[in-house]
Parts: C-alpha cells; structure tokens; sequence
C-alpha cells in the first residue's frame, strides 16, 4: 500500500511539474510574440528550473523560429529569468539577441566565402564575436561599407580547420601566406580586424561520426545533409564539394588537441607580414615549434 502511495504521489509531482513548465513556455512565448509579431516561436530546449544556489537564476531556455531556421542560423534567443512575473523586463534584449541570431550568419559570410576561395571549399570556419553587444549594427556596417572607406572597423575571430592528405608534406610558408592574404583582404575590403586562427591536420580524421556530430541538429533533416550523411556512412568518400556542403553546418571549429595538426595563429596587433605569424605542430602533449 505504501508502496502504491508513493507512486502515485511521484507521478503526481511529476504531472504537476510538467504542467507548470508548459504554462510557463507559452508565457515565455507569449511575451516574445508581443515584441515579435511577424514569427512563430518555439523552444528548442527548457523551459528549466535553475535551482543552483550560486545564481539568482531561477529559468532557463533557448528559443528558436521559422525565420531563424528559414536563415541557417545557428543562434537562438537565450532565455534567463530570475521571475516569470519580471518578462515584461527582458522585452529589449529579446529583440536584441532575436536581431544578432538573424544577422548571424550575414555577419559570418565574409570570413566564410573568404577563406573557402584561399583554402578550398571542404573546410571548416567558426566565426567568433567576443564582447559584440549589437551584431545587427556591426553586420550592417560591414555590408554598407564594403569596398568604402570607413573610420572603424568591425571585430570578430575565425577559427579555420583545413584537411589534408598529409601534414608532413604542406608548405609552412605558403599557409602563413594564405592566411595573411585572408587578413589584409578582410581588412581592406570589409573593415574586418579579425584574428585568425588555423589548424591544419590529416583528412583521415574527418570521419563520419565527427561530421554527423558537428552539423547544427535543426538542420539535420535538409534533404541534402540526410543524402549526404548517408553516402558518406557508406562510402567513407565525399568529394570537396559534397564535404563542403556538410562543414558548412557545422556549429563548432573541429576539436584537434588530441590529434596532430600544424597551428597558425594571426593577431594583427604584432605580425605585420606573413614571417611573423605564430606556428607549431600539436601532437597532443608533443608540441615543437616550426
């Protein structure tokens, strides 16, 4: 009998959690709907309960849309809460991060169509913006001043992965080369002062697992990705194009620390010609310098 209670009593707690979490995603909603008109909305993780006692954090969740999905964007409206009756307090920077996640991937196109013309088409390109407050105005700088002049620059970080047959064979000059080339062409062209990091390491480590793990989850359904997933599971063999097509929906730069790979890391505040770009060969704990 006690038993019988228990079990009742627990699926009670779990229904009445349930539904105090679905009333306050359509809250949650509801207000984003408010400040957002034109868009259907929905979570793509939480709402959840934040019970750590080292914020005043109280609700978490990530909100996603048509629009955004309609766009590639790999960014969401990130939901933080310390109140559900404080909403009404959150309305501006809702519209903010719903601004930068539809400006994302406008604002990553330049060092990604850049790079894919220096390096080839089946690499991988992660943009970073550290410290950007308002994406939305930095991509419409860099859009309408392409080509002008202009008196400020736009900030961001790319992290670029390139495969090849054999690390042992690249030439160390021609890469710091390239990788200068992409700088000085960010710069002048798009008012870009980026710092770029590259990795290059052997193709034979962009297995199939690694790829079917990178690509953005809600674009996994896209006909192409699903036809190309599978021929690359049952072949082991895509061509650059095909490659190129899966990396880029990737969401993350590939994570080489455990496997050999060549590194080279621009920072334009000290290397003012290619010479002096940073690179070493990362073997995991085994690290010389070139």
């Amino acid at each position: 009998m006690k038993k019988i209670f228990y079990f009742l009593s627990l699926l009670f707690i779990v229904m009445l959690s349930s539904s105090c979490s679905s009333l306050n995603n359509r809250k949650v909603l509801k207000a984003i709907k408010e400040v957002i008109p034109n868009d259907n909305f929905y979570f793509i993780r939480g709402l959840d309960r934040d019970r750590s006692l080292g914020t005043n954090i109280r609700y978490r969740g990530i909100v996603y849309s048509d629009k955004l999905k309609q766009a590639k964007s790999f960014s969401g409206i990130q939901i933080a809460l310390e109140d559900m009756d404080q909403l009404w307090k959150e309305e501006e920077d809702i519209k903010r991060q719903y601004d930068a996640a539809l400006a994302h991937p406008r604002a990553i196109a330049p060092i990604k169509e850049n790079a894919r013309k220096i390096f080839g088409n089946d690499i991988i390109v992660y943009v970073d913006f550290p410290m950007i407050w308002d994406l939305k105005a930095q991509t419409e700088f860099v859009q309408n001043n392409i080509g002008k002049k202009a008196n400020r620059t736009a900030s961001m970080t790319g992290y670029i992965d390139v495969f090849v047959d054999d690390i042992t064979k690249i030439d160390i000059d021609e890469y710091k080369k390239k990788l200068f080339n992409l700088y000085q062409h960010l710069y002048n062209t798009y008012h870009i002062d980026s710092v770029l990091h590259l990795d290059v390491q052997d193709k034979k480590y962009l297995t199939y697992e690694k790829v079917e793990s990178k690509i953005f989850y809600l674009l996994k359904d896209e006909p192409k990705v699903q036809e190309l997933l599978k021929k690359y599971k049952k072949t082991g063999n895509l061509n650059s194009e095909e490659t190129g097509y899966l990396t880029n929906y990737f969401v993350i730069f590939f994570d080489s620390n455990d496997l050999p790979s060549i590194r080279f890391n621009m920072y334009p505040k000290y290397h003012k010609n290619y010479k002096e770009i940073n690179s070493y060969y990362n073997g995991g704990t085994n690290e010389e310098k070139y």
